[in-house]
């Protein structure tokens, strides 16, 4: 399957303390750092809505074939990488403008 920048997939999250769980996530690498090296950067989306300071608040609106079951949040400071030959489950897409605004969430949130 075709990975591509602004999907929303179904992962098994690996986090900083090396534990994973599945969780939604967000493709946040372009889709030429995709192609080229076959690695993908991935934002956690969760249920929690802790570190407000950290989190971008989804709503249906925002997602194109999909929502969510519960009131969710991109996690603009958790991110993830990972190869995108193991990815397959993708379940829909941020339109361009929210995605926009979580890309310059994260780089505040990071840098």
């Amino acid at each position: 399957m075709k990975i591509n920048q602004r999907d929303i997939l179904n992962v098994d999250f690996l986090f900083p303390n090396g534990k994973t769980k599945n969780h939604y996530a967000i493709v946040v690498s372009n889709n030429d750092l995709i192609e080229a090296e076959g690695f993908v950067y991935l934002a956690l989306i969760t249920s929690k809505d802790y570190h407000s300071e950290y989190y971008f608040e989804l709503s249906d609106d925002m997602i194109l074939n999909f929502k969510f079951s519960k009131k969710s949040y991109v996690k603009c400071h958790i991110l993830m990488v990972t190869v995108d030959n193991i990815l397959s489950s993708r379940v829909g897409t941020i339109k361009k403008a929210p995605f926009e605004q979580i890309r310059s969430k994260i780089i505040e949130s990071i840098f």
